[in-house]
């Protein structure tokens, strides 16, 4: 099931895909299959947000705004156009401004949003994959919306349950759901010998339930709406919509990055902030671009993308640390860390990019241990500040840190 997972969010859908990549994905189907478990129905309804959103960032990419997204020359934009009906002239987002754009973009994709899940609901495994354009897409109504959304819930549990390592990266209703079935009051969604080859920490499932209860995070993970009731300016569509592409804009927002075009990075998640305004990773993400060229900005950014409940502290801590020594406060960022270690620790090692102080500069690199990178800064703005009963104590954290 990771096989699965991973190959649909690294993007085969983008005509990325190799033979061995195929053959994995297929052995990964097979083997599900053999299991019990229908592999088709897994993509479908737990996977569905990944599908659809592939989709809409493709015919962005390719209709709306060409210039905001690349790496999609294979995607065939004119069946799809012809099949969801998207106007014969539709003008490009990015010679607007950004809250302009996103109104224009929302208005144009988010009655798209029935369509695609119409197609979804019957499309076979590959065809959802690859993108392929069927000839026609039915009509679907509530009731059948409903019913698709209700779906989601269960599949999205067996994806999550078996495919996820972290509880941090699973959905709020797949936590409450093994929880309530290791009480006893709860069915699974599967087998009780399949749900029995995975160990749950009762311990750790409940400290990450209170954790978002307690940041209100979640709030916005119910997807059962009757979308095609939405009329296209309606705010919470044009949010999910705007949610669905986040992946697509951080892949795309990475590769800018390393070709040093920050400010065009930036730009990607500012326009999905005007669109979805309260989705966290949207704005850490655009004050996370926004850190060398910025840094006032990108701290606001980053203390937002907190309050809204971003899911993974140890980065967003580690993003307001390179904030405040690019604004020469050194003495508050040393505070944040020392005031956040207990969470960060807590958390799993998290690799990702990140901004490396190099001289006076910042570079991206990629990191394997984020935590451990909070515990490097805090000991690089000690040492230049001469504080040096703070580099013993923060020596010490790493030692208690074990091996990097």
């Amino acid at each position: 099931m990771v096989a699965l997972r991973e190959t649909l969010e690294d993007g085969w859908f983008r005509g990325m895909a190799t033979m061995e990549t195929a053959e994995i994905f297929d052995g990964a189907a097979r083997e599900l299959t053999r299991r019990g478990l229908d592999a088709v129905a897994l993509v479908r309804h737990g996977l569905y947000e990944e599908v659809a959103g592939a989709l809409l960032a493709s015919v962005a990419a390719t209709g709306l705004a060409p210039k905001m997204f690349e790496g999609f020359e294979s995607f065939d934009h004119e069946s799809w156009a012809e099949v969801l009906g998207l106007p014969d002239r539709v003008l490009t987002v990015e010679a607007r401004s950004p809250s302009e754009a996103a109104d224009a973009f929302g208005r144009v994709i988010v009655p798209l949003l029935p369509r695609v899940i119409s197609w979804i609901s019957t499309a076979s495994l590959r065809d959802m994959v690859e993108l392929k354009a069927p000839k026609a897409i039915r009509e679907i109504s509530d009731d059948e919306l409903s019913q698709f959304f209700e779906l989601h819930i269960p599949y999205r549990w067996m994806i999550d349950y078996f495919s996820r390592t972290f509880y941090r990266g699973w959905a709020t209703e797949s936590l409450h759901l093994t929880h309530r079935w290791l009480k006893g009051l709860e069915g699974p969604p599967c087998s009780s010998e399949l749900m029995d080859d995975r160990r749950i920490d009762p311990g750790a499932l409940a400290f990450e339930i209170a954790d978002r209860a307690a940041s209100a995070e979640g709030r916005g993970s119910h997807r059962a709406l009757l979308l095609k009731a939405l009329p296209a300016h309606n705010k919470e569509a044009a949010a999910l919509v705007m949610g669905s592409l986040t992946g697509e804009m951080t892949r795309h927002a990475v590769g800018l990055l390393r070709q040093g075009r920050v400010k065009e990075a930036a730009a990607l998640f500012e326009f999905g902030v005007r669109g979805a305004p309260d989705n966290a990773e949207l704005h850490n993400n655009w004050g996370f671009c926004l850190i060398p060229v910025d840094s006032h900005r990108a701290l606001k950014l980053l203390i937002r993308a907190q309050a809204l409940g971003y899911f993974c502290e140890p980065f967003n801590v580690y993003n307001q640390m390179c904030c405040l020594v690019s604004l020469g406060r050194h003495q508050p960022a040393l505070s944040l860390a020392a005031n956040s270690w207990d969470l960060v620790r807590e958390r799993p090692p998290a690799c990702g990019d990140i901004w490396r102080l190099d001289g006076s500069s910042w570079a991206l690199e990629r990191t394997k241990n984020v935590c451990r990178d909070v515990a490097d800064l805090a000991i690089s703005v000690a040492i230049r500040n001469g504080w040096q009963d703070q580099v013993k104590i923060w020596n010490d954290r790493i030692v208690t840190l074990g091996a990097p």
